[in-house]
C-alpha cells in the first residue's frame, strides 16, 4: 500500500517488507541495468528509506540494495 503525503509516495509500515522484497526480487533478477535506468531504481529504494518506522533490519536490506545500485 502507497500513501501519498505531501506529493511524496511514501509505503505503510506495515507493507513495507513486501515492497523491500519486491525491490529485492526486480533488483537480482534484472539488475540495476534493466529497463529502468539506475536513477530510477535508486529513487524507489531512497523513497523507501524515507519511511517513518523503518526498523534496523529493514533499512539494512534498503542499504544493500543501494550499494548493488551502485556496483552495477
Amino acid at each position: 500500500m502507497i500513501n501519498l503525503i505531501a506529493g511524496t509516495h511514501l509505503h505503510s509500515v506495515g507493507h513495507l517488507d513486501s515492497a523491500i522484497e519486491h525491490l529485492e526480487q526486480v533488483l537480482s533478477l534484472e539488475g540495476a541495468n534493466s529497463l529502468f535506468s539506475k536513477t530510477y531504481w535508486r529513487g524507489r529504494v531512497v523513497q523507501t528509506l524515507s519511511t517513518p518506522g523503518l526498523a534496523p533490519s529493514q533499512h539494512s536490506r534498503l542499504q544493500r540494495l543501494l550499494d548493488r545500485i551502485a556496483q552495477a
